[in-house]
């Protein structure tokens, strides 16, 4: 009775959150077709001749698919702790809440980055280019969904959930110590990227000539990472006393 009633309240506080985050994601994912895909594209097939080697432009739509997703997982405590608390939600839901949020948002900007892949690999080829990445992937063309969509799906939520902590550790002690340990606070986002050896740091590793895992080895160990994180963070949730709202 006890698990089915924390699966409830987790499923009411995460639609709650998907509701709340949906515009303005959706919001996101029309600028960002719209500027890599239509914009970007249009100039680059334009400029150059056919039967070229092209510098991906869709490519450079990864930065905006990790940063914006963190800077919405800084916002789930502070936004919706209080409402969830609110309405019956317990923090331990709260936390299977924000958890599922992590997943779903990471999910959304997975698609887009291999839908965006897929149609600028056609673009290209329509076109008689070949569009070359600039930085490491577990991918080597633009057609390999079935790869780009871990290997995003793994970078995203490892953001999303350093997003989580920080807000919840602003949330939970004001700004000066989480300012101070910002950095720590990044570390499990930074390892998970560094494991994946994609990226920028991936180029990172790469000029460091630092051997990256294989992929296999990669994936499992970042999943194994990201899970530690969301654990932690859950059980991190549950110690978070609402603050008092100001007049």
């Amino acid at each position: 009775m006890s698990s089915s009633l924390t699966y409830r309240r987790a499923r009411a506080s995460f639609q709650d959150l998907a509701k709340g985050l949906s515009v303005s994601v959706l919001w996101f994912v029309v600028i960002v077709a719209v500027i890599f895909l239509v914009i970007g594209m249009l100039v680059q097939l334009t400029t150059n001749g056919g039967g070229e080697a092209s510098e991906s432009i869709w490519e450079n739509s990864a930065y905006a698919t990790r940063y914006f997703p963190l800077s919405m997982g800084i916002v789930i405590t502070a936004a919706y702790l209080p409402v969830a608390i609110a309405s019956g939600v317990t923090r331990r839901s709260f936390g299977w809440a924000g958890t599922a949020t992590v997943i779903a948002l990471a999910g959304v900007m997975a698609l887009l980055e291999a839908g965006g892949y897929l149609i600028e690999y056609g673009l290209y080829r329509l076109a008689d280019e070949v569009p070359t990445f600039t930085t490491p992937h577990l991918f080597t063309e633009g057609y390999q969904f079935w790869i780009i969509v871990p290997e995003v799906w793994i970078v995203v939520a490892a953001n999303v959930a350093a997003g989580w902590l920080i807000g919840s550790a602003y949330y939970k002690w004001s700004w000066f110590w989480p300012t101070i340990c910002l950095p720590l606070l990044l570390l499990p986002m930074l390892a998970v990227e560094a494991v994946m050896s994609v990226g920028w740091a991936g180029a990172v590793m790469e000029n460091l000539d630092i051997e990256r895992l294989p992929d296999g080895v990669a994936v499992l160990v970042a999943l194994g990472l990201l899970a530690l994180t969301l654990a932690g963070i859950q059980r991190f949730v549950r110690t978070i006393d609402l603050r008092p709202q100001k007049a």
